[in-house]
């Protein structure tokens, strides 16, 4: 996912595009009716309050805990479950057309198919602005302010054709500011010249187990900042298949 959508995105605006100082867009994730609640259907348990401490974590520090997994792993398979929670992996993303302003957003498009056991949880981010330090003269990265950052998603998460995330409640899910502590240094420099991430604001979700079966969870998500000149559309499906226990 760092090099399919972070680097993908920092290239855009390192070309002069919008401020430096304004820096890295990290922006993900999945499916799309009708808002959920906490329990829901067999089908669709639906996902956690916002304000709640689901699976042993409150939604903040479940979300920090995925961005820790994703730039300390690459977001590999190895620590992607934190006891029986899993931390849902990110499709890789193909530009479709557009040219990243505001005016023509660029579409963003991509599937991932995984199993989970029966009885899984799952964390899932929607979109997140992460802040980076660099090596080559640029001063780091500044949190946007909320309003910006939120104004600018608007998501629409489904599960099984069930709408869970949109404009009516994502300030809900919506975490502002976080830093990591400690920072989180690379191994090795990004293409761009970043060298650690700072912090994280964002919205997402923690998903309630899934019954056995297939299930089809969608995201479709312009992000449309005209003061930063920027524009996207994340359009990503995951087809999930929940396996029972022997």
């Amino acid at each position: 996912m760092k090099s399919s959508i972070l680097t993908q995105t920092k290239s855009f605006l390192t070309k002069g595009l919008m401020p430096a100082l304004l820096a890295t867009v990290l922006l993900s994730l999945a499916a799309g009716s009708s808002v959920g609640g906490e329990k829901g259907n067999a089908g669709n348990p639906g996902i956690a309050p916002p304000n709640s401490h689901a699976y042993g974590m409150s939604l903040a520090e479940w979300l920090t805990t995925y961005w820790e997994w994703t730039y300390t792993t690459g977001a590999g398979p190895a620590q992607s479950t934190v006891g029986h929670v899993k931390l849902m992996p990110l499709p890789v993303s193909e530009q479709i057309s557009g040219s990243w302003t505001p005016e023509d957003p660029a579409l963003l498009k991509g599937k991932l198919e995984i199993t989970l056991p029966a009885g899984t949880p799952f964390v899932l981010p929607l979109f997140a602005w992460v802040t980076e330090r660099y090596n080559n003269g640029t001063p780091d990265d500044v949190s946007l302010a909320n309003t910006v950052a939120l104004g600018g998603a608007h998501p629409v998460l489904t599960i099984d054709g069930k709408t869970v995330i949109s404009d009516a409640n994502k300030a809900a899910f919506y975490i502002p500011p976080t830093p990591f502590d400690p920072i989180i240094v690379y191994p090795t420099p990004s293409s761009y010249g970043s060298i650690a991430a700072l912090s994280f604001q964002g919205i997402g979700v923690v998903g309630h187990p899934l019954s056995v079966g297939r299930h089809v969870i969608h995201l479709y998500e312009p992000l449309i900042y005209p003061s930063l000149g920027l524009g996207l559309i994340y359009d990503n499906t995951w087809i999930v298949t929940v396996k029972a226990s022997h």
